[in-house]
């Protein structure tokens, strides 16, 4: 019996020292990872109360050796340290070592616990579980120097037309400024070069009748278009100048503006049944061939009304046209904001009524915002909306209309337009105090944020 115990003891000893064995030799077999590159990059700070920093998305450049964030943070964004989260190719194997170096020039070996003088940050040098291979980073925090959405005016033209007008719309088209305007009983115009709007030339224009309705002029890439007071469809050439009338099968009752959509841009209408006299929505690319879609609410306006085409390149869905102010079929003023879009071969409509006066306002959409241009107590404005018209904001102070200088005057009906270059150009309206009522300039402004790239 002793000697059959003593036989399995002496098995299990065994066994016990071959597997001690197996372990002292395991650290000669482990190939450290030569890698020393970081793979992500973040930052967070208690003193960060709107969650800035951790939201912010750092570039990696692994062949220059540099991390930097390409958005910068907001203008004034300060933090006098935060804590660094960066990762190698192996969770289980990290670097051996890291080393940053700060302004102006001290540098020590970092560990995950220790918060980091952000501002003074200048370099990162990782070395590589292996212990030898090392890879150095520049580093660069982005900040805003200036308030990128402050909006700075100037004047660029007054006086620019022959004659008084009596009413007036202003729209961009293949490069060029055009001034539409009633004298008399006379539809003239004026045109300039975007890039040279201190220089007017007056054209003729007398191919347009006198029954136009200046505010449902429509420029698409090919031509200009627009309603008279009988509801017939008037179509310029690649000038904007020679105008022609175009027989359509349908009274047209108002045009809304260009709809996008995932095929492209097209005229939204609304025409008049004349069997019925019922409205519908219809759409068309050039007044050639016209789409009736669905039955138009009583509500939405058909004049007077200011409109805005809404397209966001990251986001498939938005796809609108927005509405504001004007007078519906019969003649009572529209208080809503309506965002028509299309779905399902449908044209279909949001409103809402929202507490701010839209009497003589513009709608615009720029830096993937849509904004209104409002008069309230005498004064200018602008309001912004992030959720397309459902709610708005009122603009800072950073992007209020000159109030230093006698040259602007407060106005409704302007005619707004923004460029390819980014610009918002103000032309024209009616002066809210001032005689004459029509008001003739142009005035221009750019984000600033868009004279930084």
């Amino acid at each position: 019996m002793i000697s059959k115990y003593f036989l399995r003891l002496s098995v299990v000893a065994l066994n016990l020292l071959l597997f001690a064995s197996c372990l002292g030799s395991s650290d000669d077999e482990i190939e450290y990872s030569p890698d020393a590159q970081i793979y992500s990059f973040s930052l967070t700070s208690r003193a960060d109360t709107l969650n800035l920093l951790n939201a912010t998305a750092f570039t990696i450049d692994q062949v220059n050796g540099k991390i930097y964030n390409k958005e910068p943070l907001p203008y004034l964004f300060h933090v006098d340290s935060a804590m660094l989260n960066i990762s190698s190719s192996n969770q289980y194997f990290p670097f051996s070592r890291v080393t940053l170096k700060l302004s102006p020039d001290s540098s020590y070996t970092w560990n995950s616990s220790d918060s980091v003088a952000i501002n003074r940050l200048l370099q990162i040098l990782t070395t590589a579980p292996d212990g030898e291979t090392a890879k150095l980073y520049d580093f660069q925090l982005n900040i805003y120097q200036q308030d990128p959405y402050l909006l700075t005016w100037s004047n660029r033209a007054k006086e620019y037309l022959s004659d008084s007008p009596s009413d007036q719309e202003t729209i961009g088209f293949n490069g060029r400024f055009i001034t539409y305007y009633k004298s008399g009983t006379n539809i003239k115009a004026a045109s300039t070069q975007e890039q040279n709007v201190e220089e007017w030339d007056e054209v003729d224009v007398s191919t347009l009748p006198s029954t136009i309705l200046l505010n449902s002029l429509l420029s698409t890439n090919s031509a200009v278009y627009a309603l008279d007071e009988e509801g017939d469809v008037f179509a310029s050439d690649e000038t904007g100048i020679t105008w022609s009338r175009i027989s359509t099968d349908y009274n047209i009752a108002a045009i809304y503006g260009l709809l996008p959509s995932s095929t492209g841009k097209r005229i939204l209408l609304a025409v008049r049944d004349t069997n019925s006299d019922m409205l519908y929505f219809a759409l068309t690319d050039d007044f050639s061939e016209i789409q009736l879609m669905n039955s138009i609410s009583d509500e939405l306006p058909l004049s007077g009304f200011t409109s805005t085409s809404v397209e966001n390149p990251d986001s498939y869905s938005t796809q609108y046209i927005v509405l504001a102010g004007g007078v519906d079929s019969n003649k009572a003023a529209n208080k809503a904001i309506w965002l028509l879009h299309e779905k399902e071969g449908e044209i279909t409509h949001i409103s809402t009524i929202p507490q701010i006066p839209m009497d003589g306002s513009s709608l615009f959409y720029y830096d993937n915002r849509l904004y209104l241009m409002i008069m309230k107590e005498g004064e200018n404005s602008f309001l912004y909306s992030e959720n397309f018209g459902l709610s708005w904001i009122a603009a800072g102070d950073n992007q209020a209309f000159p109030s230093d200088t006698e040259d602007f005057i407060p106005r409704t009906n302007a005619s707004v337009v923004t460029d390819d270059s980014n610009n918002i150009w103000i032309f024209g309206g009616i002066s809210a105090s001032s005689t004459p009522a029509q008001l003739v300039d142009a005035w221009s402004a750019k984000l600033n944020k868009f004279t930084m790239d």
